[in-house]
Formats: structure tokens, C-alpha cells, sequence
């Protein structure tokens, strides 16, 4: 009877949403099963288990997955959540960390550009002038500076808090088109490919940091096995690590969709096109127009 359970409900949860979600739940309560165990002892376990009837047996497998499904659920709606902490977005009685890793942020971007600018003019725009190992940082903070925000006054405290806030400035600072406003239109006029693209890129953002959740929640199992803290701890290191690199590839992808699409959204919302230096002052109009409704 158990075999037959488990096989038909392994077979009907089978799928991506399954492997993405509720892995990382399936790992997190097993590893309190053995912290458990690392406390009482797997005999204390089994005479508990030996005890049960088969029916109450059945009932605990099902309780048990059900209880996965729905801790995987809750930690996919809390994602958002992680994610805004992960970026920075902090309550008031954080303020001065928060403050201090902006104002940390913010001098590490100018010793940057400061760099980046004398090694510019030394090779006079052409890379190639520059010795190997300066060649290579040149590289190294011609891409990296492009991932801050522009106006250091809107520098976040964390990587990912900064390399998003930059995929968001970059069509405003480039089209004057504010994401927030034009995005969900535009998204909308997208080819099918580039939206799955971007999707995809969205999800292994938002499974990062489902994966941060849950390995600073695994810190819990502590009161029962020692080993619980650094295991939690490293799995959420390695999911910041994880959430940095999908920041990127997703920020690109954004800035790319406004980069070759803008213009449908003109197009078939029946503006004019933009042209040249007046591609900015017309796309401040378009916001402003989708914002509030006013067409100046």
C-alpha cells in the first residue's frame, strides 16, 4: 500500500514546479528529520513508527507530503519578500546599515570610475594599447560599472539590490521611458521567445531566492543537531551567490527588451517615433502619459 502511494503521487508531482519548489521543502524537512534523529536516535523514531497501524502509517506519508507541498507553497509567496530584503529594501530600525552600505556602495563606484577613467585616457579608447593584466581590469570595470546605478544618490546596499536598480534606471537614463510604468505594457508587445527568455531568467531569480529562504530557515534545526547552522548558513551563501548571477543575466535581458522593442510600444500605443537627441524628452512624455493619462 505504501509503495503504490508513493508511486502515484511521485508520478502526479512529477514536473518543473515540482523539482523547483518542492526540493528544496522535500530537503529542508528531511534535514529536520535527521536532526531529529541526531538528537533522539533513529530507535526512538522506529518504535514510535512500529507503533502506528497501517492506516495511521498512510496518514502520516500523506500528512507529511502535504505538509511539503504547502511549506513549498508559502515559500513561493514569500519570494518577493526575500527578494526585497535581499536588494536592500530594509524596515526603519535598519536604517543605519543600511545607510552605511549605501555610503560604502557609493565610494567603491567612484574609486571605480576613478580608475576606469585613467586607464581610458592611457590607452585612448582602444584596449588593446593597455598591458595584459590592465587590459583585464579595464575589461573587469567597463562591464562591472555598467551594472550600477547611474545617479549614485539611488545606490542600494547589496550587490543585487544595486544590479537591479541599474536594469531599472537604464531605460529611463537612456530613453527616458521609467520601467515601472512602461514595463508591464511593453512585456505585453514582446515576441513569444524573448518573453519565455526573460521569464525564465525571472524564475531562476525568484528559485534563488526561495533557496535563501529556506537555507536560512534550516538554521532552526540547531536546537536539534549542531551541524544545522553552517549547513543553513551555506546554502544561503551559496543562494546570494546564485541570486547574483541570475540578477545579471535577468537585467540584461530587460535592458535588451527595451533596447530592440521600445519602439513598438510607440508604435501601438500611436506616438511618433523618437529620433536622435529627442528620444529622451519623448519618452518623459510617454511616461507621463501612461502615469497620469496627460499628453503634453
Amino acid at each position: 500500500m505504501v509503495e503504490t502511494f508513493w508511486k502515484e503521487i511521485g508520478e502526479s508531482l512529477a514536473g518543473k514546479w515540482a523539482a523547483r519548489a518542492l526540493a528544496p521543502a522535500f530537503a529542508f524537512w528531511a534535514g529536520g528529520l535527521l536532526a531529529y534523529v541526531h538528537k533522539y536516535g533513529w530507535k526512538c523514531l522506529a518504535d514510535w513508527w512500529t507503533a502506528r497501524s497501517t492506516p495511521e502509517q498512510a496518514a502520516v506519508l500523506i500528512g507529511g507530503l502535504l505538509g511539503i507541498v504547502f511549506s513549498g507553497l508559502v515559500m513561493e509567496r514569500f519570494q518577493d519578500v526575500v527578494l526585497r530584503w535581499a536588494e536592500g529594501f530594509w524596515p526603519r530600525p535598519l536604517d543605519r546599515l543600511r545607510f552605511a552600505l549605501v555610503r560604502r556602495w557609493e565610494k567603491r563606484a567612484r574609486r571605480m570610475e576613478e580608475r576606469w577613467h585613467a586607464l581610458a585616457e592611457r590607452c585612448e579608447g582602444d584596449p588593446t594599447r593597455l598591458p595584459p593584466k590592465e587590459r583585464a581590469e579595464y575589461a573587469r570595470l567597463d562591464g562591472f560599472r555598467l551594472r550600477l546605478p547611474f545617479d549614485p544618490g539611488r545606490m542600494m546596499p547589496t550587490l543585487v539590490g544595486n544590479v537591479l536598480r541599474a536594469a531599472e534606471e537604464h531605460p529611463q537614463v537612456r530613453y527616458g521611458l521609467a520601467a515601472g510604468v512602461c514595463w508591464p505594457r511593453l512585456w505585453l508587445l514582446l515576441p513569444k521567445e524573448a518573453r519565455e527568455e526573460i521569464g525564465n531568467a525571472r524564475e531562476r531569480l525568484d528559485e534563488s531566492a526561495r533557496l535563501l529562504g529556506w537555507g536560512l530557515l534550516f538554521v532552526v534545526w540547531t536546537a536539534w543537531a549542531w551541524w544545522a547552522a553552517p549547513v543553513g548558513l551555506l546554502v544561503a551563501f551559496l543562494a546570494c551567490r546564485w541570486m547574483v548571477m541570475a540578477a545579471l543575466v535577468y537585467g540584461d535581458l530587460v535592458r535588451a527588451a527595451f533596447d530592440l522593442h521600445r519602439h513598438e510600444l510607440y508604435r501601438r500605443l500611436g506616438w511618433s517615433m523618437p529620433e536622435g537627441e529627442d528620444e529622451v524628452e519623448q519618452g518623459r512624455r510617454l511616461t507621463e502619459y501612461l502615469a497620469r493619462g496627460t499628453r503634453h
